[in-house]
């Protein structure tokens, strides 16, 4: 009965469009979590604003053919109990669509393993949550299209539920609306150096199973009062998990952040999180400090600093009391095979880093003024290309070679501390006052 469910029934559909929609918009992520599991159980559980409501409507479709077909009273008459005559259609539905998302996560696994360093130990609870969130829409979907088998209820429920994912997938983890946060599949935003409380995880699991057990009851209900009796696994789920979950279901992770640094003098430092990158950082971040070396207070060490793309952690710009110390965030580049580290890259990134400090900027003139000095600064150190320079930086840069050595290096050591302090570099290297 299985297998006649699987060759005539949407499965084989269903499990293709899910697979195919969670492969698609996880490689669109795939440089936020390719290196760590922490943001790939984030990206995995974002893409539930476009799977549930496709596995919804598929199940609401599924379960409503008999009284679409008109054959429900003959059905009825069979000796067979209800339940184990739609067993079938609750395997394959279900079975479905937990296997599509579940091979491409397959695959999302295979990739980070071959790039993460750490693991809390905590990512496997919120895959499985997420598998469980997919399986519950399915049973639930299968309830309704059984009590409401309109051709029209499979489209409306898609589009209701994709309205309300979509609008509630941005929040943040620190609020403290634990309601939303149990009933809604998609987890409060995160990345690699913060993770989701488990007991969020266990909330979760209690609502996503109780919405299951309430989708069985709607599926072999045969009354009215039956199908409103079913509804109340749903609700004791909502209520048990709000009680679980935590306030705040983010988290710094500090094991997440701690330094790993080089043997020699632990002069350039990574988090731990991303500790294969290490060998990477070397070459750029010691070739940044040999050519700073004549700059008077120059910078002496190159760390990774664990600041957040996605969350404000509270640290103000320019408060680095501690000049001698370059703190760069490292970027991400894509390539076939997953994540690499670009020597180019990261070399510009130490050095414009040991410039100024970025978040003191935010596109305006100050900004750019900065970005100015910044690149000549470094073309001039590196021996770049000035060629590439933009008109105003290449001001700065013939500027700055012009004078003499004795002056040029201390003028230089002068607008780094502008630029990492929130000031005017570019005033100090034009000569133009102090830059604050």
């Amino acid at each position: 009965m299985v297998r006649l469910e699987a060759k005539r029934s949407i499965a084989l559909a269903l499990f293709l469009v899910l697979a195919t929609l969670t492969r698609v918009f996880l490689w669109m992520d795939v440089q936020q979590w390719a290196a760590s599991w922490a943001p790939l159980v984030y990206s995995m559980r974002g893409t539930a604003w476009i799977v549930l409501p496709v596995a919804l409507a598929a199940a609401i479709w599924h379960g409503g053919r008999e009284q679409r077909g008109e054959v429900s009273e003959l059905f009825a008459a069979t000796p067979r109990p209800r339940s184990v005559r739609l067993l079938p259609a609750f395997l394959v539905i279900v079975g479905a669509a937990v296997l599509a998302v579940a091979a491409v996560l397959g695959w999302a696994v295979v990739v980070v393993t071959g790039h993460a360093t750490y693991s809390a130990g905590e990512w496997p609870l919120g895959v499985l949550v997420g598998l469980l969130a997919v399986a519950s829409v399915a049973v639930l979907g299968l309830g309704v299209g059984r009590a409401v088998p309109a051709p029209a209820a499979a489209p409306v429920g898609a589009v209701l539920l994709f309205l309300i994912l979509t609008v509630s997938q941005m929040r943040d983890g620190r609020s403290a609306n634990r309601l939303l946060d149990t009933v809604l599949p998609m987890l409060p935003v995160t990345d690699e150096f913060h993770r989701v409380l488990p007991l969020l995880s266990v909330a979760q699991g209690v609502w996503f199973a109780a919405l299951g057990i309430t989708g069985v009851l709607l599926t072999v209900a045969a009354t009215a009062r039956a199908r409103a009796l079913a509804l109340a696994p749903a609700v004791a789920g909502v209520a048990v998990g709000t009680l679980l979950a935590p306030s705040g279901a983010i988290v710094p992770d500090r094991q997440a952040a701690a330094l790993v640094c080089t043997p020699a003098e632990s002069r350039i430092c990574v988090t731990k999180v991303h500790s294969n990158t290490l060998p990477d950082l070397v070459g750029p971040a010691q070739k940044v400090l040999d050519v700073f070396a004549k700059v008077p207070g120059g910078p002496k060490r190159v760390q990774e600093e664990a600041l957040s793309h996605l969350l404000d952690d509270g640290k103000p710009a320019g408060d680095s009391a501690d000049l001698t110390t370059v703190r760069v965030q490292l970027p991400y580049r894509t390539q076939e095979g997953g994540i690499r580290w670009d020597p180019d890259t990261l070399l510009a990134v130490v050095a414009r880093n040991a410039t100024i400090d970025i978040r003191c900027y935010t596109g305006d003139q100050e900004g750019i003024n900065a970005s100015y000095a910044a690149d000549a600064i470094a073309t001039l150190l590196l021996d770049g290309p000035a060629d590439r320079l933009s008109p105003d930086a290449r001001k700065a840069y013939d500027i700055l070679r012009a004078i003499p050595v004795e002056e040029r290096y201390p003028r230089i050591g002068e607008a780094r501390k502008a630029g990492l302090t929130c000031g005017d570099p570019l005033a100090v290297v034009m000569d133009q006052g102090a830059g604050r």
